[in-house]
């Protein structure tokens, strides 16, 4: 996706009207090769020329500016492509207000965590779940599930595995592998509410 010209700029930001910015994931230009970081080069002007405005780059941060500030310097990167990112880095920052008030409230710290923040995150995945196929023909669809359904499967690696369900920025910020650390989860298990 990273390397997408025609869907980062020509769909989102061109049919779409996209005024936001583009950011890459965590060391996720590194990915656009394999094995990951094998070409970083190639990754760096790929990204950007697909449209990538802001790229986190957590360690390799002077390899990315030398590489980005080459490519501009010998025309590979147009400028133009720069001032565009700049462009839409800052105006989400003026509409934000950064510039005014740049430093975070805090008066609502106490607020995070809190049971109305949890029910408005469970409401999201809720919202966010994807259903991939709902039965074979519209007029019967598996879901909603029957409130007395018999038997319901649940396979796969993630399972059974409450870290890969919740993921990255959850928990823990990378996530983690296993049931140990999530606490305050309710899942099933062998039919059993535990």
């Amino acid at each position: 996706m990273y390397a997408n010209h025609d869907l980062i700029t020509g769909y989102l930001k061109g049919k779409l009207n996209f005024k936001g910015f583009v950011i890459s994931d965590w060391e996720g230009i590194d990915r656009i090769t394999l094995p990951s970081h094998s070409n970083y080069t190639y990754s760096v002007l790929a990204s950007i020329t697909a449209g990538i405005d802001m790229v986190m780059v957590p360690n390799n941060y002077i390899e990315f500016i030398s590489d980005l500030k080459y490519f501009v310097k010998n025309k590979f990167i147009p400028m133009d492509r720069i001032d565009d990112a700049v462009t839409r880095i800052l105006r989400v920052k003026f509409t934000m207000g950064l510039f005014e008030n740049p430093i975070a409230d805090f008066s609502k710290v106490n607020e995070v965590g809190s049971q109305p923040h949890r029910d408005i995150a469970r409401e999201a995945v809720r919202k966010s779940l994807v259903l991939l196929k709902n039965g074979k023909q519209g007029s019967e669809p598996v879901l909603p599930l029957p409130k007395r359904a018999s038997k319901v499967l649940v396979a796969g690696s993630h399972a059974d595995n409450l870290g890969y369900q919740c993921g990255g920025w959850t928990i823990g910020w990378q996530g983690f592998r296993g049931n140990a650390n999530a606490t305050s989860i309710v899942y099933l298990m062998g039919g059993h509410r535990h």
